[in-house]
């Protein structure tokens, strides 16, 4: 069920909305080729919000979408190769970081809850899956989505990350998954106490089943219930 805080509030949040458009909402999505729609997914702009990355770290251009790549990349980045094709993709995640970066704690809270509600599928979601591109990359950002996260405690929160530091000594809600990334900066940190969910990037079934690793496709391991490593198949 939604929280009785979010409920005292929902009246005001619709009425502000009514009127004249008080302040953008963030760009959200519902699934994709590997999520289900009943998955909402928050991005912004990959490699530019990923302190962490190493491996992978890409960034597209914000006018031209030119992509720059570290000089030691193992893996191309997804989401930055989508911003480079379509500009729409990018402008839709750079307006979500433009809006992340001005807003107060309290503001962003509200906000993100406002814009999680207003989304054409939330009465049928069942999961917000965070940064299905860049990476939580302020300790702003990261309570705002926790304090989200214990609002909307219906749904299912879960995010990857390679900025491990933010999620150290840090207490998590309940309904929050977290992934802790291999392949970035600060891989030295993740062990079976802090990070047991974690998740490594091959290149086949055969080197998943060398690490003795189960890979996951449909996310179903980054958000089930269990912590545990896995795989993810590069593509």
């Amino acid at each position: 069920m939604i929280s009785p805080s979010f409920q005292a509030r929902r009246g005001f949040f619709l009425c502000l909305n009514s009127m004249v458009h008080f302040m953008p909402l963030l760009k959200l999505g519902a699934g994709n080729a590997k999520l289900a729609d009943t998955i909402l997914t928050f991005s912004t702009p990959a490699g530019h919000c990923c302190p962490g990355a190493k491996h992978c770290h890409v960034l597209a251009d914000r006018e031209t979408g030119k992509l720059t790549k570290a000089s030691d990349l193992l893996y191309d980045c997804y989401a930055a190769r989508m911003e480079a094709r379509w500009p729409t993709v990018r402008d839709a995640r750079w307006h979500n970081k433009d809006l992340v970066d001005s807003l107060t704690l309290t503001d962003l809270v509200d906000l993100m809850i406002l814009s999680i509600h207003q989304h054409k599928r939330f009465k049928k979601a069942e999961m917000l899956r965070w940064f299905v591109s860049g990476d939580c990359d302020s300790i702003k950002l990261r309570d705002a989505i926790f304090t989200t996260t214990r609002e909307l405690n219906h749904l299912i929160h879960y995010s990857y990350t390679k900025n491990l530091p933010l999620f150290l000594d840090i207490k998590k809600p309940e309904n929050y998954r977290l992934t802790a990334s291999w392949g970035g900066r600060f891989d030295h940190l993740i062990n079976p106490i802090d990070f047991p969910r974690n998740a490594r990037v091959v290149r086949s079934v055969e080197e998943a089943a060398k690490l003795n690793l189960p890979i996951d496709k449909k996310d179903d391991l980054a958000y089930g219930p269990i912590d545990q490593p896995f795989a993810l198949l590069y593509h």
